[in-house]
């Protein structure tokens, strides 16, 4: 370990027993158990508010988390000499999920849907108190300010002269994916004028992972017993939690070839904890229909330098377009089995 980590953990109560290099961190293992050390990544407000939430999470019985550390002077981070603020979290001895194995990912929806209840517990709790600042609701979908993006994507490539391969292929499938983005910002106002789903869905309000994946899901064995621990908070929210559902469900998918039994076990493992109605389910799909890789690699592009396009982006463009026909039975399969048409 360095001398610039040395001097920032001697900042909190543990004595340190030996250290290795995580993801973006470091793991050291203490005479407390596992911490991570990681450099401060959000301001000092979100990260007072992550660490209020995580320990309302905790006393709601959701405990295998990375609660944040204070140190020796009841500050939840710590500079370095050089003025670099790093954040001590608890952490545990364990590796990633793994998404080929069918086991581990049912056991990431078990605790989704177990983290999920807590976080509506939290959210009723904190939504009763004004004092709390945090608690907006947040619509991470809101398909009307993607697609106005989109255009405008779509009208700066318009007038890039040269274009570059990117930006030619860009143009070229462009107005097939928009009108699937303006089909589904359609039907999603639609489906929010539903009563029905309305009634439905304020069900599912309540704190959201944000970025629920295989990277934060850790498989852990303690004492003869195997159990899931989550980490990876940076960007939890109020909101619908069945983007939670959505987000993992498909990137488990694609990383299993676009295999439609494997969406099908998920959405019913995650129902027989957390019920999903038939306009759920009807919500979910227009998720899933959403152009939505198209969407991010356009957000990709506008905020890159347009001097010189990384050939990434030919790559990705590539493999979204490739993917179209396996994303087409997808949504067929799903519109037959849970939609009935």
């Amino acid at each position: 370990m360095g001398e610039k980590l040395s001097e920032v953990f001697e900042c909190y109560n543990v004595h340190i027993v030996g250290s290795s290099k995580g993801r973006y961190a470091q793991i050291i293992e203490t005479d407390a158990g596992a911490m991570q050390l990681r450099p401060m990544e959000t301001g000092e407000s979100r990260l007072r508010s992550e660490y209020v939430f995580k320990e309302r999470l905790y006393e709601e019985g959701f405990e295998n988390i990375d609660r944040c550390v204070m140190n020796t002077d009841e500050e939840l981070f710590t500079p370095d000499r050089y003025g670099n603020c790093f954040v001590m979290r608890r952490y545990f001895q364990g590796r990633e999920m793994s998404s080929s194995n069918m086991t581990e990912v049912m056991m990431a929806v078990e605790n989704l849907a177990y983290l999920h209840r807590a976080g509506r517990r939290v959210w009723m709790r904190v939504s009763e108190e004004s004092s709390d600042t945090y608690h907006v609701i947040r619509d991470d979908n809101d398909f009307q300010k993607r697609n106005r993006e989109l255009k405008r994507v779509r009208g700066y490539i318009g007038k890039v002269s040269p274009k570059q391969k990117f930006e030619e292929l860009y143009i070229k499938v462009y107005e097939g994916f928009y009108a699937q983005a303006l089909e589904c910002e359609r039907r999603l106002r639609k489906l929010l004028e539903d009563e029905t789903y309305r009634k439905s869905a304020i069900e599912h309000i309540g704190y959201c992972h944000g970025n629920y994946n295989n990277h934060s899901v850790l498989m852990c064995h303690r004492e003869g017993r195997s159990y899931v621990a989550t980490t990876g908070f940076d960007r939890f929210y109020v909101g619908n939690q069945l983007a939670d559902l959505y987000y993992f469900s498909r990137k488990i998918v694609e990383k299993n070839g676009y295999d439609f039994n494997i969406l099908k076990e998920i959405i019913e493992t995650y129902n027989s904890y957390i019920p999903l109605s038939y306009e759920d389910l009807r919500y979910m799909y227009l998720l899933f229909a959403y152009p939505e890789k198209f969407y991010k690699l356009s957000s990709q592009y506008i905020n890159s330098s347009k001097m010189r396009i990384s050939p990434v982006f030919l790559e990705k463009i590539g493999k979204i377009i490739s993917g179209e026909e396996k994303k087409r039975q997808i949504l067929d399969k799903f519109r037959n089995i849970f939609l009935h048409i």
